[in-house]
This record gives C-alpha cells, structure tokens and sequence, in this order.
C-alpha cells in the first residue's frame, strides 16, 4: 500500500514510494526508510592468563580458574570431584593433575580470545 508523505524541501505532497520529489527533484529515500535503532557496542575485555595460572594453583582442585576463562562446564566437574570424591585421596589426584594440565594447555578463554 503507498502512503503519502510530505516533501521535506518543498512540503509538496508526493508518494513514500518515489526516489524523489516531483516538485522540486529533492530525494526522499530518508523518507521512504525506516529509522533504524542504532546498534550496541560490545566491548570485551580481555582474560589474564597470570591470574587464571594463579587460581589455577592455589583454587585449581575447585575449578575457580575454570569459572574465571568462562570454562563454566569444566569448573562444575572439577568442583565436584572434589566436594564429592575430595574425602578420599583420589579425587584430590584427579583434580590435581586436571588442572596442572590446563594450566600448561589453555591459552585462550571460553570466547576463544586469546588469555594475554
């Protein structure tokens, strides 16, 4: 369906539908165009890889390095283990060796930007 609209030169009235105005030639495609919301801007901000070695091997065993590069499924488990299996030496073990692991492998956040 065409709509009128007025011409923001000559304030003749033309179609929403024209290039331009036929009165005076001016172009109404701002017209015709619905106005956009203007976009957010996201800004990141970048994961360090000394802190995340730090909780790595003083709170490696509860995963806290895990939560903090966004690993939030990794941490789970790992705290896990040692709530439940923690009691016995063997989860300890486990979750020792887990996270002197990661703290060797992982150089990049969940995001998959590199840790700086």
């Amino acid at each position: 369906m065409m709509a009128m609209v007025n011409c923001g030169e000559c304030g003749r009235e033309i179609s929403d539908k024209a290039a331009a105005c036929v009165g005076c030639g001016a172009p109404i495609a701002h017209l015709a165009s619905p106005v956009l919301a203007p976009q957010p801007h996201v800004v990141k901000t970048a994961k360090s890889r000394g802190v995340y070695i730090i909780l790595g091997l003083f709170f490696g065993t509860l995963g806290l390095h895990n939560f903090y590069a966004g690993y939030n499924g990794r941490a789970v488990v790992q705290l896990l283990i040692t709530l439940l299996l923690g009691w016995f030496v063997i989860g300890l073990v486990i979750t020792v060796i887990w996270a002197l692991t990661e703290l060797i492998a992982v150089d990049r956040d969940a995001a998959g930007d590199r840790m700086v």
